[in-house]
């Protein structure tokens, strides 16, 4: 089987939530966030948050604040990415902190996920059950972390880890795919509870 191959199935695992790589074994994600099931959850692109406007909007927040933020990320850039998500969320959702999250820049969505943390909580679990009813996987693509280290805190990248590896269990068809630099990745930087349990969802780009 080519090479291309085995990674592409290694990388499309979903068990799989981290992929370590380095800046001789880079990773195309375009031909992966083209596929319907692929989403990017963030990346250096316009429409995301710059790692400076996060870090200023979070300037007093823990790695709890920053998990909030990760996950407001996520139902954003799902209601922007799949007409299908936004349609069954604004059936089912109508408070006013779901339009801000779609509508707003970060200084307008982070209070109003911080406000209603639990209600976005749920209403993500609802969509994952919807996506386990229809039999669709929907993969969500971070890549482009390093700015944030670059920006002077690492907390941004060990809360996006901690967030997902907390959700392996509790979603079934919401999965991410995780791409960091290998040397960006130590456990001792970026620990939190239960970090050893991830290399069980890992793999290493690195050193194919």
């Amino acid at each position: 089987m080519p090479e291309s191959k085995v990674m592409e199935g290694r990388i499309c695992d979903p068990d799989v939530m981290l992929i370590l790589t380095s800046p001789e074994r880079t990773v195309e994600l375009s031909d992966f966030v083209a596929q319907r099931n692929w989403v990017r959850g963030y990346g250096q692109e316009d429409s995301f948050p710059t790692p400076e406007s996060a870090i200023e909007c979070l300037r007093n927040e823990d790695v709890i604040g920053w998990r909030v933020f990760w996950l407001g990320l996520l139902l954003r850039c799902l209601l922007h990415h799949s007409s299908e998500i936004r349609d069954f969320v604004h059936e089912r959702f109508l408070q006013d902190w779901v339009s801000v999250v779609e509508k707003a820049d970060i200084s307008g969505w982070y209070p109003a996920i911080r406000r209603n943390f639990e209600e976005a909580s749920d209403l993500l679990d609802t969509i994952d059950e919807h996506l386990t009813a229809i039999d669709q996987w929907v993969f969500i693509a971070y890549d482009g972390l390093e700015v944030f280290d670059v920006a002077g805190s690492y907390m941004p990248i060990r809360a996006l880890i901690g967030f997902w590896f907390d959700r392996l269990r509790r979603w079934q068809r919401l999965r991410a795919k995780i791409f960091l630099l290998s040397d960006l990745f130590s456990i001792g930087r970026l620990n939190f509870p239960d970090a050893s349990k991830l290399f069980g969802h890992l793999v290493r780009l690195d050193e194919c």
